[in-house]
């Protein structure tokens, strides 16, 4: 029985092997016959992306900027500091860190993700995504759990997929991270975008709550969260998740990562 399973194993595993080279293959033969297009400006590129011109078109979001927000400030600041928006204010997270500013392509890029089911562009998210792992509060993400922002059911339906689990999954697999989709959201809420942050966290009230499984719970409670999501911008969102992994789950940190910072 032992011998039929080490065989099993070891057949599962070739079939594994055959599989990743067929892919890598028929990928190659793809690109060779449909040339990628730059996911910008269109522009004929190697594979599915940004071309070099849009990669270097891209604002990351660097120092000096607020320790809780990750706001970019003008001006020479020395020392973590409060920008005028966090100062005074409780959050449930201990701060927010965004690869890039929500500027010219990117902006575009993440629109198009959400509400035009541009789905080929998630790895490409996912790798600038990447960026905002790098800062040394973080680690690079090691010791550090990957949680979604949640969309409600009906949302998923009209976009076809929850775009912060997209991306939480393809960063998962590039940086061999553990993924939890601990949170759900169980209220049906108007669109943000046109809120303020005070009307923001009015609509939010009540919106998300841990998933019942034990399982989940076990692994929220004393854990080092990172919430992914696509975008922060007043974050009323991050901070409605916070709290819930916070209170009801028992979570010791977390910590908002995104793409872009609006």
């Amino acid at each position: 029985m032992q011998k039929l399973t080490r065989n099993a194993l070891t057949t599962s595993r070739k079939m594994g092997k055959l599989k990743n080279i067929v892919r890598h293959i028929s990928t190659g033969i793809i690109n060779l016959l449909y040339p990628a297009n730059c996911f910008s400006c269109r522009s004929e590129i190697n594979k599915p992306g940004l071309c070099p011109q849009c990669i270097n078109s891209l604002k990351p979001v660097k120092a000096p900027f607020c320790s809780c927000c990750g706001q970019p400030c003008e001006g020479e600041i020395s020392g973590q500091f409060h920008c005028s928006n966090c100062s005074g204010q409780a959050v449930d997270f201990e701060f927010a860190i965004a690869a890039y500013l929500a500027r010219g392509c990117l902006r575009e890029m993440i629109h198009d993700f959400k509400y035009h089911r541009r789905i080929a562009m998630c790895k490409t998210l996912a790798k600038l995504a990447e960026n905002a792992l790098d800062d040394p509060r973080i680690g690079g993400g090691k010791g550090w759990l990957l949680v979604p922002v949640p969309l409600h059911r009906r949302r998923k339906r009209e976009r076809g997929y929850n775009q912060a689990t997209e991306i939480a999954t393809a960063i998962s697999r590039r940086r061999n991270l553990p993924i939890c989709r601990a949170l759900q959201r169980i209220r049906y809420t108007s669109s943000q975008a046109q809120l303020l942050r005070s009307e923001r966290l009015g609509n939010l009230s009540g919106a998300f709550e841990m998933r019942p499984s034990p399982a989940v719970r076990a692994a929220i409670k004393g854990s080092q969260i990172l919430l992914i999501d696509d975008i922060f911008t007043t974050g009323a969102t991050a901070n409605a998740c916070a709290r819930v992994l916070r209170s009801a789950g028992q979570a010791e940190k977390v910590v908002v990562a995104t793409v872009a910072r609006g």
